[in-house]
This record gives structure tokens, sequence and C-alpha cells, in this order.
């Protein structure tokens, strides 16, 4: 590698179900750029959070084997069964029931509670077994040895502080980072452990803990997604989102939609919004942001005639947040289509007993009677089914293609 090549980064969002797009995307570029661009693509950082750091673990653990890769990855998205997947865990209910309650009420031996992880309603064998088991963990550090990859870094929170906590597998040192102490890098091995604490959605997946301490998803306080990443030392960064479109671009001027009376939104409507909203929303905002600040350096260098302004700018910058300022070059990749619209129309053809428990089959139920005709965010991020995910798997390699020319140039030099 050239000491002038830029640096690359690729930022996998979180969103559950909707990560088989990310995996298409992959495919993509992993299998079609190399033509265009006449050598491997190459990532010099990964980075990370929810099922986005699934995806970035597996990618960053078998660069060294493209074609395994790709086809790996595609086949664990695809072969994914709903009812051996998600099931309901009237285990950790049972247990919520008692900690909080009979705890507090009946103290002595009925409310004693075994060893365990609290705080989702779902069960979590399937994910802890596919993800220690089929993610080469030990590959990683070979892959950072041989230089084919710089860093890779996965997000979680430390639910007692509220902290974000950046996990980093690196071939260097740690570079300076933040000085807010509400958001912090650790260096050392990726393991499994870190991977399920940032893909543990509260509520849905109970949470982590990781030397003693107990971690939950790392986009519930990671405001800007794309942090790693730049302190990390990207100059570009490819990131792939997992929403569709802006809340303006979705409904259209406030003029075009004059106020009607509406029935009030069902819980499983609700909760897919509080998700998008944690998970998904932060990452626009922080592209804009992203764009401002290359806008100031670029209207800078031009009012004052050289890079003298982002030099002294950074004198000052240095001091107060570890690292300085520098033009990154983003390049967004997102859906074309709503994947709420896609997830709810699937799931409205699948018969009863595809769901599985009875819970979970009143639960889809309840959000496609209320939400059915037009969205279902809450079921798309629950819904890991080849069905759905190949769907997504499709349309990421779809959407990636119609940008070639623009991952092209990205790819260059």
């Amino acid at each position: 590698m050239s000491s002038h090549s830029p640096k690359r980064a690729l930022v996998l969002s979180g969103g559950g179900a909707r990560g088989a797009y990310e995996a298409g995307t992959i495919r993509y570029i992993m299998e079609v750029l190399p033509d265009s661009l006449g050598k491997r693509p190459r990532f010099d950082i990964i980075c990370g959070t929810s099922v986005g750091a699934i995806n970035a673990a597996w990618l960053a653990a078998t660069l060294d084997d493209p074609g395994h890769c790709v086809r790996h990855l595609e086949r664990h998205w695809r072969s994914l069964v709903f009812s051996d997947v998600v099931q309901f865990s009237y285990r950790e209910i049972w247990r919520l029931v008692r900690k909080t309650v009979l705890e507090h009420w009946l103290p002595g031996p009925l409310s004693e509670l075994p060893e365990g992880r609290d705080g989702g309603f779902l069960e979590t064998a399937f994910f802890d077994r596919i993800i220690s088991r089929e993610i080469p963990f030990d590959n990683i550090s070979k892959n950072l040895e041989a230089g084919l990859l710089d860093a890779v870094s996965v997000s979680a929170t430390e639910i007692v502080t509220g902290r974000t906590v950046v996990f980093v597998d690196s071939a260097g040192d740690l570079p300076p980072w933040t000085r807010d102490a509400r958001r912090i890098a650790i260096g050392g091995c990726l393991n499994a452990q870190k991977v399920l604490a940032s893909a543990a959605i509260p509520l849905v997946f109970p949470a982590v803990p990781i030397d003693g301490h107990w971690y939950s998803d790392g986009g519930l306080r990671q405001n800007t997604p794309i942090s790693p990443a730049l302190r990390l030392g990207a100059d570009r960064v490819l990131v792939v989102a997992l929403k569709s479109r802006s809340f303006e671009e979705k409904i259209g001027p406030l003029a075009d939609n004059p106020p009607k009376k509406e029935s009030h939104p069902s819980p499983p409507f609700i909760v897919g919004k509080v998700l998008d909203a944690l998970l998904l929303d932060p990452l626009d905002y922080d592209l804009d942001v992203l764009e401002r600040v290359n806008a100031i350096l670029e209207h800078g260098e031009e009012a004052f005639g050289d890079e003298s302004f982002v030099d002294q700018l950074n004198e000052v910058i240095r001091s107060h947040r570890g690292q300085g300022y520098r033009v990154v070059k983003p390049v967004l990749l997102r859906p074309g289509r709503d994947l709420g619209r896609l997830a709810a129309k699937f799931a409205g053809d699948q018969p009863d007993d595809f769901w599985g428990s009875l819970p979970l089959r009143l639960m889809a139920r309840r959000a496609l009677d209320a939400d059915g005709a037009h969205e279902s965010d809450f079921l798309s991020y629950l819904l890991f089914d080849g069905g759905y995910t190949g769907q997504l798997i499709e349309m990421g390699y779809q959407d990636a293609s119609e940008r070639h020319d623009e991952l092209v140039e990205f790819f260059s030099d």
C-alpha cells in the first residue's frame, strides 16, 4: 500500500434482521468490483454496531478468502428459519417476574434465581451458538498481522454508566480517542461476547456480561455511528444504512399532509418506531454533521487560499478532542425500498404455524392487524427467516450495482 493511499472504512449499522441487506452489498463489492478495479477491494477499517457487529466480525475474520467470505455469509442469512431462530423465552419472562415482584414481596428460596442473563423476551441460544462457533475469531488477528486490514471495532453500551464502549482490535496501538468520558475505546482481541453485547437489543435480547460489566446494544448511545471509523483514521467511509429514506422523504412536506384523525398506534408499531429512533436515525444525523465539517474545512481553505486554515484550526482542536479535523469522503448505501413495508407483506403471507409459539403468533397478528396495510418496522427487526432475508440480500446487491461507478471511485487510489 502506498503511504499516500487513503484509508477506507466500512461502517455497518444495526437493525436486527435488516442486517441481511448488508450481506448483499458486501457480496457485490467482493464479487463484482475486482473486475473493474483490477484488484481486490480493500477495507482498512471495519466498524459494526448491533447486527452490523456480527457482519463486521465475519468479514474481518474471513477477508483472507473473499469467496468463502461472501458465500458463507449469504448462506447463513438465507438458511434462517424463523421458528428456529426466534423463540419466546418463557424462562426469561419468569425470571423477570420473580426478580422484580417475588424477590421484593417474598424474599427467600422462592425468589432465588439461577445465574443467567436478564432483560429480553427472546431466547438467545441460536445466536450464541452461531456467533461463537461459526465466526473464526482467531483469524482476525492473523488478518491484522498479514496487513489485510488495520482495525475492526464493535460498539456496545455499558448499562450501568450508559457510556458507549468501542471494542477495538487493531494492528497497532489505539489512536487518541475523544475526551468525553461517555465514550471510550478498549483495545484487545475481538471475541463472541463483545459481538453479542453489541447486538443485544434491549427488551428483545438479554444483556451480556464482560469483565464484570453488563452491556447491551451499541446503537443506544452511539450518537455518532461513524465516529469510531474517523477516530481510527478513515479518509473515506462507506456506510451501509438499513433505513430506506428520511422521515421527510417518506411522508412528504407538511403542507401536502393536512392533519387527519388517526387511531392510537399499536404497541408493536410504537416499539418499531422506538427502535428506528435508537438504531437507525442517528446515522442520518451523523452523515449531516460529517458533510457540514467537510464544507467548513473546504470553504475555509478556499477563503484563506491554502491549507494553513486547517493546520491552525487543528492545533487548537487537538487539545480539546485529541485529534484534528480532515475532509472525509462518505459514500452511503441504503435500501431502495421500505423494509417495514416489505416485512409486513412477507409476514402477511405466512401461515399461523410460521410463528412457532403462541406469544409470537399473537404479537405478529397484533402488529399486522394494526399496521400491516402500510408497514411493520417492528417485524422487520425480528423476521430472521430466509424468505425475508433473502429478499434483503438481493436488494442490497441490486442497490450496490446501481452505485457501481461510485464504488469503483471509492476503492480507487
